[in-house]
């Protein structure tokens, strides 16, 4: 069945992470100390659309029948929505952005003097990342379902 203890945290954790990590990216941020500027205006156009497309896989891993009726995911899936996790945050704490004065200062920017070309290449790699982490998770929740769905048609040997 390949499902551990810490899938029972990401089974629930990860319907409030599609919500809360698109609001830090694009406007918690500024608590951390980073200054907002246009991204955070886009953010709310573009917010509801991260969070959609952040709820699929934990709609497709309502599917999984195991998953469904141990209420914890897959270890794989877990790893994945942690890196999809930690993307995001790095991602908010280095996203480069600007308003109509020029470039604005990153939480790490702030934090640490780091250069604006340093903050991008953190960014990149974070959105890099992000959008790896985003896909294994898609693969990850169909391949459960795939799994699941072949353990339930699986024949029951006989018993002597």
């Amino acid at each position: 069945m390949h499902i551990e203890g810490t899938g029972r945290i990401v089974f629930y954790a990860q319907w409030a992470m599609a919500l809360l990590l698109p609001v830090f990216f694009f406007l918690g941020r500024g608590a951390v100390g980073a200054e907002l500027g246009w991204m955070a205006i886009v953010g709310i156009v573009y917010g509801a659309v991260v969070v959609g497309l952040l709820l699929i896989p934990p709609v497709l891993t309502l599917f999984d029948t195991e998953v469904r009726r141990a209420r914890a995911t897959r270890v794989r899936y877990d790893l994945a929505s942690a890196v999809l996790w930690l993307g995001f945050v790095l991602g908010g704490l280095t996203v480069p952005d600007s308003g109509d004065s020029g470039h604005l200062n990153s939480a790490l920017m702030s934090w640490w003097n780091i250069t604006e070309e340093t903050s991008q290449a953190l960014f990149v790699i974070s959105a890099v990342l992000v959008g790896l982490a985003y896909l294994a998770m898609l693969v990850l929740a169909v391949w459960g379902i795939v799994i699941g769905r072949r353990a339930a048609a699986a024949p029951v040997p006989a018993t002597r």
